[in-house]
């Protein structure tokens, strides 16, 4: 009998090996910051930065969550089951929001929904207000402002884990569910569902990571999460072990939720084989196809054309001016180019 000898360190071996230890080294360093310093200081961040920090992200995520489940699987199932006009487009142009920066499009629809903006200024003429005290939109730098930018952003990571769920899934048990009276609503929501549960756990999972990653918008609408008082206590308060210790917190209620997720479905079991008849699309025409077609182009509209618009025509704006670019950015961009060619003399 011959054996087969093994190199110990495979090329696959070494890469994966690689790979896990520049993921583990920014853990590991983050670690060693937070036991660098007492826990002195957490008696005030106890009673006055974390009680309202964890309570806004706790509210910021559970929000996310909901809007980016109900946007992004519905957007994926009336792709799957249905075929309308524009459906070849929308299946790809529902991923285009998360090509823009979410503080990209906060900054676009602050100035769109500013009282003096495009959006409130049309809907007082239409109204026939003539004073933006007369009429005017709720603010959105709020924690509702924040969890409808974000979810409308954030939305394509479940779109896209959904659509591919949904698409493998076998024909035969909607048709079931349908024989057995349910409508098809009912067979989305008792059938296709929860058996689309993994892929909507990752998604919502990669939405939430992102929300919990983002800062600039958070900043930017006024909802102080904990990702602002850890930027805030090493910025401001210059205390690096500080924010560390806050970050490691965060990491354990991160890993804390993924294994309850994980270990509240590791019983269940989730399967569908290819050589099965997977789901034909149903033709719609008419009002019912344009009635689809507007609710699955409305978050394209908003998590991408509208800012992508407003951005290009900010832009184009200052193509007629003598100087295209701002004071502020030519300065940033020629300090920057200074400091790289090492020559500020020059400059």
């Amino acid at each position: 009998m011959f054996y087969t000898l093994r190199a110990p360190f495979s090329p696959l071996g070494i890469t994966t090996c690689a790979i896990a230890l520049g993921v583990l080294i920014p853990i590991l360093s983050l670690l060693w910051l937070a036991a660098d310093t007492d826990f002195s200081h957490w008696a005030h961040l106890f009673q006055y930065v974390l009680p309202v920090a964890a309570r806004n992200t706790v509210i910021l995520l559970v929000g996310v969550a909901l809007l980016v489940t109900v946007i992004g699987a519905g957007c994926a199932w009336l792709v799957t089951l249905y075929d309308f006009p524009g459906r070849r487009i929308l299946s790809w142009a529902l991923l285009l929001p998360l090509a823009m920066p979410t503080y990209i499009v906060a900054f676009a629809w602050l100035d769109l929904l500013h009282p003096i903006g495009p959006v409130q200024t049309a809907l007082r003429a239409l109204l026939g207000y003539d004073s933006s005290r007369q009429f005017r939109l709720p603010d959105i730098r709020s924690m509702t402002g924040a969890i409808i930018l974000l979810g409308i952003v954030l939305y394509p990571y479940v779109y896209l884990t959904m659509r591919a769920m949904f698409i493998s899934q076998p024909a035969h048990l909607l048709e079931a569910a349908r024989t057995l009276g349910r409508s098809a609503t009912g067979a989305f929501l008792l059938v296709a569902l929860p058996m689309a549960r993994p892929a909507l756990a990752v998604g919502v999972s990669l939405a939430l990571l992102e929300t919990l990653n983002d800062i600039g918008a958070s900043e930017f609408l006024g909802v102080n999460t904990l990702t602002v008082a850890i930027y805030t206590t090493w910025v401001t308060r210059s205390d690096l072990p500080a924010a560390a210790q806050i970050a490691v917190l965060m990491l354990m209620g991160v890993m804390l939720l993924l294994t309850l997720e994980y270990y509240g479905r590791r019983r269940q079991r989730y399967g569908s084989r290819r050589s099965q008849r997977t789901v034909t699309p149903i033709r719609l025409s008419g009002v019912k196809g344009m009635l689809v077609f507007s609710l699955t182009f409305l978050p394209v509209v908003l998590g991408f054309i509208a800012p992508a618009l407003f951005l290009a025509w900010e832009s184009a704006k200052r193509l007629h001016q003598e100087t295209p670019l701002s004071h502020g950015l030519w300065q940033s961009l020629k300090t920057r180019c200074c400091w790289r060619s090492a020559s500020r003399s020059r400059c």
